[in-house]
């Protein structure tokens, strides 16, 4: 919500305003709250931290302005509100963050590097990720001009579909996908992919030689031995997992 809170704060991010007030008026609720209800564990962190929140002026009945005097955080008698259609959204909206940026972290992308996107998605998701886009954007460094959101079914999604894109399933109806061509410079990946897989078959080589020796096995106390061959494993796992993705570059 903090980073979300980002994109209604700042005028650069598209915010402003009174969507900026309300943002604003939320954070203080929350961080003031959490403070006192903090307070009994962490007196002196808290307190000092309490002084910077926007707060009520002291008065003459105050016998001072502090958060060891505050009031205790009360629940009235109306039990809390909860939007499950919001919270669902919401939760769908954090997969969809999520997946792209676990796509960026697999492919390589550079860090400051914005990529393309068309997300999939029905009806009133699709109305909310387009109302929270700008937040899209932000969290998973999207391109704001190369950026869609379009219908399940449509089209449009057909069409990003047949292109040659990463495929990301966020849950039934909801995808993502990402153009190739914007993730990863296809020769440079194949060249990197290319030398990792060089390194790991000769890595993968010295240590199955070390373990098909009499003289290592034999000698060595067990538990290296386990080391060893665990190490093995790890390392054969790599390369194929590095294997798999030369394949999917052809």
């Amino acid at each position: 919500y903090i980073e979300i809170s980002k994109t209604r704060l700042y005028e650069g991010f598209g915010g402003g305003g009174e969507e900026a007030k309300t943002a604003r008026r939320v954070l203080v609720y929350i961080l003031d709250t959490s403070m006192r209800l903090l307070h009994p564990y962490m007196p002196y962190v808290t307190e000092q931290l309490w002084h910077h929140l926007p707060r009520v002026p002291k008065t003459e009945e105050m016998a001072a302005h502090s958060l060891m005097l505050a009031d205790w955080p009360q629940m009235d008698d109306t039990r809390l509100v909860q939007d499950k259609d919001a919270i669902a959204s919401f939760e769908v909206f954090q997969a969809l963050t999520r997946i792209i940026r676990n796509a960026r972290s697999e492919y390589n992308v550079e860090q400051g590097k914005k990529i393309a996107a068309t997300i999939v998605a029905p009806g009133e998701l699709k109305d909310m990720i387009e109302t929270e886009i700008n937040s899209l954007i932000m969290l998973a460094k999207l391109d704001p001009d190369q950026v869609s959101v379009v219908e399940a079914g449509s089209d449009e999604a057909k069409a990003a579909a047949a292109g040659d894109s990463a495929q990301l399933v966020v849950q039934e109806g909801v995808e993502a996908y990402l153009p190739m061509a914007g993730l990863v410079d296809i020769e440079k990946e194949k060249q990197r992919l290319e030398k990792q897989s060089a390194k790991l078959a000769k890595e993968i080589e010295k240590l199955a030689g070390r373990l098909q020796s009499k003289g290592f096995v034999d000698k060595a106390p067990p538990a290296v031995v386990d080391k060893a061959k665990a190490e093995l494993a790890e390392l054969e796992d790599q390369a194929s997992k590095v294997d798999a993705s030369l394949k999917a570059l052809g």
